[in-house]
């Protein structure tokens, strides 16, 4: 597959592109500027082809696709009653937010997070409850059991119930794809505080080797306080889609969810959506290795030029997804800049690349910024050279 020729998007209305100014590399939004696999647009070019666009269910063979997807993916065999659609991941997890918590809980976090996180805790009235993670040496995310329950038990003092966990895995933007050990403690402490976990594994098939993906649903025992959100949107890039799939054992969690997407007025997603999703699961296995391959290699080609050409900066490997997350707090300091926003709008404006600023993933991202790296190399790389010229002029 070719993914090094660059694809123009424009007269697309791409969202990573259409508010850009003229000339400006965009390396923020997590939406790949590389081809969905001819299975996809072939199958949507057929399905476009014939005249009517009416109301449609989905097809059995869409959750046949589906189903063995997780099984030849993850070695996880899903039951098909345990699935259902929703709309996009975000509208779904915000769903999932009304379904099992009550207007004035607190929904536990673990920040930096993925900013919508905040979004639909906060706009359903509920309060975030932060657990802050910790890097490690190698710019490596983890929690504890220890922070877990004092986080908890803070939130309790202030008078929160606190029903819900909503968790990132694997984690945007810092890129930890969470082990097993990592998983039980989580879930052991749910369970000991009477908590659901609604997981986001939205990145579960950008995982690199040596690591591989663990779904909260394979953990034995814990189908009864799990929720999984998860969908084809990051690994075919098919975003504009908008839908999502739904993995629950839990027959009365199950009946919760689909009576909040009948309160969205949320029947069926597009057919254009169950073309593409089925075709992909179906057809994308080749193509999402190579694919991972390519990514990969973007990566290590990102971290190795900023680590070496950039003071003051230190990109780190995620071990999942295809986001950098880059601790910037010195080249802020060096530059004179008040923090990560400053610096990200400087590089927008005066180095023509933009990339996320850290705080847009809460107050834990302070001093960061988030790169993707899902673009053909040469794109990637010019504006990684914009970046390290516009850093190593004086002044912000």
């Amino acid at each position: 597959m070719d993914f090094d020729t660059p694809v123009d998007r424009a007269g697309t209305w791409a969202g990573k592109w259409v508010d850009m100014n003229e000339g400006v590399i965009p390396l923020w939004m997590a939406d790949m500027d590389l081809p969905c696999p001819e299975a996809v647009t072939s199958a949507l070019v057929q399905r476009a082809a014939h005249p009517m666009y009416g109301y449609t269910r989905i097809s059995p063979g869409f959750w046949e696709a589906l189903i063995a997807w997780y099984d030849v993916q993850y070695g996880l065999r899903v039951e098909p009653r345990d699935c259902f659609i929703g709309p996009g991941v975000v509208p779904s997890l915000g769903a999932a937010v009304r379904a099992l918590s009550n207007p004035g809980d607190g929904v536990l976090i673990f920040t930096p997070v993925y900013h919508p996180f905040f979004d639909m805790i906060l706009h359903n009235g509920r309060t975030p409850v932060e657990i802050p993670l910790v890097l490690d040496g190698n710019g490596r995310y983890r929690f504890t059991e220890s922070m877990l329950e004092q986080g908890l038990a803070a939130a309790r003092r202030a008078g929160l119930q606190v029903p819900l966990i909503l968790f990132s895995s694997p984690h945007n933007p810092g890129g930890a794809v969470w082990d097993q050990e990592e998983l039980e403690v989580l879930l052991a402490f749910a369970r000991r505080a009477g908590m659901i976990l609604v997981s986001d594994e939205i990145h579960s098939d950008f995982v690199f080797p040596p690591k591989r993906f663990i779904s909260a649903a394979a953990l034995p025992d814990c189908g009864d306080i799990t929720v999984i959100v998860s969908g084809a949107n990051k690994t075919f890039n098919l975003g504009g889609l908008q839908g999502s799939h739904f993995i629950t054992r839990n027959s009365g969690m199950r009946s919760k969810l689909k009576e909040a997407l009948r309160g969205m007025a949320f029947q069926a997603p597009s057919l254009f959506f169950l073309t593409a999703v089925e075709a992909a699961y179906r057809d994308g296995g080749p193509w999402v290795a190579e694919l991972k391959g390519y990514v990969r290699d973007n990566i290590h080609a990102a971290a190795a030029y900023l680590n070496g050409e950039i003071p003051g900066l230190r990109a780190y490997t995620p071990e999942g997804t295809y986001l950098i997350w880059a601790d910037v707090s010195a080249l802020i300091r060096r530059l004179g800049l008040r923090g990560d926003q400053e610096l990200a709008r400087a590089l927008e404006a005066g180095g023509r690349v933009k990339v996320s600023a850290g705080t847009d993933f809460g107050d834990a991202g302070a001093g960061f910024i988030r790169i993707n790296a899902a673009c053909p190399r040469s794109q990637l790389m010019e504006g990684l050279r914009r970046l390290r010229r516009r850093t190593l002029t004086s002044g912000g």
